[in-house]
């Protein structure tokens, strides 16, 4: 077998390597492309120029040290009131609750019309005729808790830490979160194939010096409330109206629904570009393989190192169990992921791949056979340092896909590959048994299955090794955790992944421990949600004002802890207009006022 002997970072031979020798490439192999890319943390060089600031989102989310004899009053009154200013433009809200408040939002006097009337109690002292208000009301498995930004942070190095360190054993929290946003900001959109899957879309748009708009959507499905309110999903749209004689705001209509979207980015003049992050906590297992026989979501053989068929699951079964020795644990079942590249990203995945790897070299290992050493290395190192791997790949026109199956089986099913191509709402371990029994070859493939894999696609496989939390860790110690984050300068929108709950014990969690305590953690300028299903990620452009909308790509993140966060930055007569305490206002380097969210064609 051919070993790997570390000369340069940019020669490399072995039982992993994708081509043979890599060298650097003289000349770019990608395409050109009609709209501009750009990455979710852009490199550019630091700017001179005064710093704008982040718009200070009108939010709270509400997290109580016990969901036990929790009343709403109790909660409520953390929502601060809409500027009177703000009362007759911000006319759509957003109210999220974890499964234990479920009922709440069922019973309209019980919470939701106390929290609305709260929010827009300044409209009784003004001019605010005709006001109608709408509600989105929603139950989603978990919430997070806001991150707070440092007055020394720069948007390089918040970026930076956010897409590099995940928050790793971060499963979230119960409790309320609650935003007003502009009316614009309440979209309707396609609901999902089946109605018990409700979903809430995130839609997060920029434009680029007029040319071209994107837009971005996060599908974040919403918690399972049979048990809560007898029905699969618990969403409800609202309409409330001024009563000016009974000086309140008094419902109009409610429509039960299992979808909407909100608009992230809603337009307004202290819009500006928005500035994101990522994290996918994933390692590589191997280095990327180009796809050679692919039928629908199976995949047959792949090249391997020499430019050799193999089938399409040896090298990823020879992997895993090396995986597991490497970090001293035993052979288990696990879930894996593949990244489906486009042919013009392979040779720079692999580039990024062996930087990875070749960062573990000692000044005094050039030169010695380090095939197998490197990886273990790489697997053994902290899980809490990431990488960027994989969203900077999703962002210029990879997918990612978990492997349902894979191996086992004989003759023409021997070897396959099965790949997820929808979201999936529970952890699928990688089993050896073949998923593709019921068909006899691939002529079968093409009229069942959707296809993830074009011709001269590459592949490469990653996995998850987060601890998974547990729950032997003291309730006083988590309470303690949560007192102790920092609550003051929490920006911005957050969503993200946690590990599914479905094999745990209701009510088991620290939460619904009965307490004495009536603390909550209160975190203001802040507002998301986690799920335990896989968000997707829909990819639109508009290469010109005025044209539709084009779907460049769509891919699931179901990884455990994956994160994207997003804030939006102030104009600048927004920043003299909008933020009224400028010790709240976060400082951000000019070169990232123009960050956006994957924006590609061509691909």
């Amino acid at each position: 077998m051919p070993r790997l002997v570390v000369r340069q970072w940019h020669i490399w031979r072995g039982p992993r390597a994708a081509i043979g020798t890599l060298r650097r490439p003289q000349r770019s192999v990608r395409p050109a492309i009609a709209a501009t890319l750009r990455s979710y943390a852009q490199q550019s060089t630091p700017s001179s120029k005064p710093f704008p600031t982040l718009r200070p989102l009108d939010s709270v989310i509400i997290i109580p040290g016990t969901v036990k004899d929790v009343q709403p009053d109790g909660l409520i009154n953390y929502i601060n009131p809409v500027p009177p200013e703000k009362v007759t433009k911000d006319t759509f809200c957003v109210v999220l609750v974890t499964p234990s408040f479920a009922p709440w939002i069922l019973n309209d006097e019980f919470f939701l019309a106390k929290a609305i009337r709260r929010a827009y109690s300044k409209a009784f002292t003004g001019a605010a005729e005709g006001l109608t208000i709408q509600a989105l009301a929603a139950v989603v498995d978990k919430l997070p808790a806001g991150r707070a930004i440092s007055s020394g942070d720069t948007m390089d190095s918040v970026v930076s830490s956010r897409s590099l360190e995940p928050p790793v054993g971060d499963t979230g929290y119960e409790g309320i979160a609650f935003v007003t946003l502009p009316a614009t900001a309440s979209i309707q959109t396609t609901s999902p194939k089946s109605p018990d899957k409700g979903a809430i879309d995130f839609v997060l748009s920029g434009e680029r010096a007029g040319q071209s708009t994107s837009h971005n959507t996060w599908r974040l499905p919403l918690a399972n409330t049979v048990f809560q309110t007898g029905t699969p999903t618990t969403m409800h749209l609202s309409k409330w109206s001024l009563s000016r004689a009974a000086r309140s705001l008094e419902l109009e209509e409610k429509t039960y629904i299992s979808h909407h979207g909100v608009d992230i980015t809603a337009a307004d003049k202290t819009a500006g570009q928005p500035i994101s992050a990522l994290s996918i906590p994933l390692l590589p297992l191997t280095l990327p393989r180009q796809v050679e026989g692919c039928m629908g979501n199976i995949i047959r053989s792949v090249l391997n190192q020499n430019e050799e068929s193999v089938t399409a699951s040896s090298e990823l079964e020879t992997v895993v169990p090396q995986f597991f020795k490497s970090r001293g644990e035993p052979p288990q079942p696990t879930t894996a992921w593949a990244l489906v590249l486009p042919r013009s990203l392979r040779v720079k995945i692999v580039t990024e791949t062996m930087k990875l790897l070749t960062k573990r070299i000692g000044r005094k290992e050039k030169g010695l056979d380090l095939s197998d050493e490197l990886w273990e290395r790489l697997w053994r190192s902290d899980p809490t340092a990431w990488n960027k791997l994989v969203s900077n790949a999703l962002g210029e026109g990879a997918r990612l896909h978990r492997v349902l199956s894979g191996g086992g089986g004989w003759g023409k099913k021997a070897g396959l590959l099965s790949l997820d191509p929808v979201p999936v709402s529970e952890e699928v371990p990688i089993r050896m048994e073949d998923a593709t029994s019921g068909f006899d070859g691939p002529g079968d493939f093409s009229t069942a299955l959707t296809p993830v894999v074009q011709d001269g696609d590459a592949i490469q496989f990653f996995v998850s090794p987060t601890p998974i939390k547990t729950a032997d860790i003291p309730e006083h110690d988590e309470l303690e955790k949560l007192k102790s984050t920092p609550k003051g300068n929490t920006w911005g929108w957050e969503l993200g992944t946690i590990p599914s709950s479905v094999d745990s014990i209701p009510g088991d969690s620290w939460q619904h421990v009965s307490s004495a305590s009536k603390y909550a953690a209160v975190f203001r300028h802040s507002f998301g949600a986690l799920t335990e299903g896989g968000m997707t990620l829909t990819r639109r452009l508009s290469v010109a004002p005025g044209e539709p909308l084009s779907t460049l790509a769509t891919t699931t993140i179901d990884v455990p802890y994956s994160r994207v966060w997003t804030a939006k930055v102030l104009s600048k007569q927004g920043a003299a207009e909008d933020v009224v305490n400028q010790d709240l206002a976060v400082q951000v380097p000019k070169h990232c006022y123009e960050t956006i969210v994957i924006e590609r064609s061509g691909y």
